[in-house]
């Protein structure tokens, strides 16, 4: 939540705008060099920051540098929904779902992931994906240049708040990655410094807290700990274990991957999170790490790229790029098939 806070003072100064926009002005002088921009930097801020705000941050700075290159939107806009989406995926901060992991896995009395562990599954991802978008991905999205308008975020580009925002944001990934206080008590202590210097206001800092996001925190670890002393998941995992069971520790993780990923579509991703990692924990204990499982069904969380609905960043651009739902059907359907493979290719390499 204290990140949550800083994220609001990274865009509400301009700093996200001010670096969004030099980074892809930089590159995007053809389709592809857009599409590399705007993968850096949406999946470099949605790594610390809400994909959300990254997405509706960077939509009017990659509609004004595609007008300027003549590239159509409609074939940049759904890569940086992706892009966000994929960005979550390489810290433990980077969405939701992987925060929750990480509570199920210590409430289970199971090692927890480190900030920067979820990195060596997250960082490729983002990569796979930036290379699908630019080689195949835009040949499967409509030709269509609709408007896009700013939004109602507005940024102060003020060059000192700026510089402080980057030194605190910077300040507070240190202490979270080398643990020289808990990663808690460092998104605080960032928190208040980007209101105690001035960088937002207090009303602007209580206005970034996603007030659902805390409920759903809040109320997602009862509803796991009931799946698994309920019984509930033991008996999934038996329904499922004649069918699993004497499976190669790779193919087991394989269909783990795409159980969670089919998931994903349909349900809210924490939730989909709750759902099905107590029972990958389950089913990995008689043969292959519950590490990769719990790793794998972390990250699937974010791998909802067939819907419209599947994530908050898909749902921004829907309309503004002109897409139908057919349009996600056909350009993340590979993109789903490309995470999932690589997804339980560097989980078991790293953890079977």
């Amino acid at each position: 939540m204290g990140l949550v806070v800083v994220g609001e003072a990274f865009f509400k100064t301009g700093l996200a705008d001010f670096i969004g926009g030099k980074i892809i002005g930089l590159l995007g002088k053809t389709e592809k060099g857009l599409l590399l921009g705007t993968g850096l930097v949406a999946g470099g801020l949605s790594a610390f920051l809400n994909d959300t705000g990254s997405t509706a941050c960077l939509m009017p700075i990659v509609s004004s540098m595609a007008s300027k290159a003549g590239v159509k939107k409609s074939k940049l806009l759904m890569a940086l929904a992706f892009f966000a989406s994929l960005g979550g995926t390489i810290t433990l901060v980077g969405t939701t779902p992987h925060i929750v992991a990480n509570g199920i896995l210590k409430d289970m009395g199971l090692r927890e992931f480190g900030f920067f562990e979820y990195t060596k599954i997250g960082l490729p991802l983002l990569v796979c994906g930036i290379l699908y978008m630019c080689f195949c991905g835009t040949k499967l999205l409509p030709d269509k240049d609709i408007e896009i308008k700013g939004g109602d975020r507005t940024a102060e580009y003020d060059t000192k708040k700026m510089v402080l925002v980057a030194l605190i944001f910077i300040g507070v990934l240190v202490a979270m990655a080398t643990s020289i206080v808990p990663m808690h008590i460092a998104g605080v202590i960032g928190a208040i410094l980007v209101v105690v210097t001035g960088c937002i206001s207090l009303e602007e800092a209580i206005k970034a807290f996603p007030t659902s996001t805390i409920f759903i925190v809040g109320g997602i670890f009862p509803l796991s700990k009931a799946l698994v002393s309920s019984g509930a998941a033991e008996y999934l995992v038996n329904a499922i274990s004649p069918v699993l069971s004497n499976l190669p520790p790779i193919v087991l993780l394989g269909a783990i991957t795409f159980l969670m990923l089919l998931t994903t579509q349909f349900l809210m991703n924490s939730s989909a999170t709750v759902l099905v990692l107590p029972i990958a924990i389950m089913l990995c204990q008689p043969q292959a790490s519950t590490l990769a499982g719990a790793m794998s069904v972390s990250v699937c969380a974010s791998g909802a790229f067939v819907t419209p609905f599947g994530t908050a960043p898909n749902l921004l651009v829907w309309e503004a790029g002109g897409y139908s739902v057919k349009d996600y059907l056909k350009c993340g359907f590979p993109m789903l098939i490309i995470f999932g493979v690589v997804t339980t290719a560097l989980c078991a390499v790293f953890y079977l």
